[in-house]
Formats: C-alpha cells, sequence, structure tokens
C-alpha cells in the first residue's frame, strides 16, 4: 500500500470510530411511575402524563401485578389513562418516552383515585411521580 492509500485508510477509521463512538442522542426508553398513597388498596386510578417539547411520550404500560391500563393518545405530548386492578403504593405506569435520559421534560399527574368497589375518593396524601435517579 502506498503513503496516499495508507492515509485514506487512517482517515475513514478515525472517521468510523468518531461515528461509532458518538453516543450523544436521545435514547428512548421507560420511565416508571410510582404511586405514593396512605390508602392499602386501590382499585382504579386516573392519570395524566405529559412532554414538554421536543419530547414525546410513545404509550403507558401498568407496572403493578394484576393491573390494566387503558389510555387515550390527546397528543403526541399528552396521554390520559386509567389503570384497574388491586393495588397500593409503588410502581404503577411504565411510560415509554422518546429521551429517558430527559426525565425532567416529562410530568405525571394523578387525577382520580377509587377503591376495589370503583367509589370514587379524594386524592389526600395520594400522589404520582417519577422518582429522581
Amino acid at each position: 500500500m502506498n503513503r496516499r492509500g495508507t492515509r485514506r485508510l487512517a482517515a475513514v477509521l478515525v472517521a468510523a470510530v468518531l461515528v461509532g463512538s458518538c453516543d450523544s442522542g436521545p435514547k428512548s426508553g421507560e420511565i416508571v411511575a410510582e404511586l405514593t398513597t396512605p390508602h392499602s388498596s386501590l382499585g382504579a386510578a386516573m392519570f395524566r402524563v405529559n412532554a414538554i417539547e421536543p419530547y414525546s411520550i410513545e404509550s403507558v404500560t401498568e407496572a403493578c401485578t394484576g393491573c390494566s391500563v387503558f389510555t387515550l393518545q390527546t397528543t403526541e405530548r399528552e396521554l390520559r389513562g386509567v389503570v384497574t386492578g388491586t393495588f397500593s403504593a409503588g410502581p404503577l405506569l411504565r411510560v415509554l418516552v422518546s429521551d429517558r435520559n430527559a426525565q425532567n421534560a416529562y410530568s405525571v399527574t394523578l387525577m382520580d383515585l377509587a377503591l376495589p368497589t370503583y367509589e370514587l375518593m379524594g386524592l389526600f396524601g395520594s400522589s404520582l411521580s417519577f422518582p429522581v435517579k
């Protein structure tokens, strides 16, 4: 290989290393919303998940065993839903977002709670949040 070919090969290798090590872009992934509540047994929770521009919410699934989630995507930055089942404090929702590293770009709001009999109750002492990691 001549000198010119060696330089060209070196330039290609350097470019490949730089492109391969470029890992600073958004990483879609999951963040978990946790329920804080003094109640030992709940049957339903209504919630809203929001993202600030340019981030988006892809989907929401249940994080609690035996629960089901029903959602409505109102915009790419807002999703509303209800989780049903028997649950208490702890992980409630798995939220698939456009960039899991920008966790402060997402918020979750608890809108209503119900007992296992689906009798509505107040939100006093209860909240839904993305714990800081």
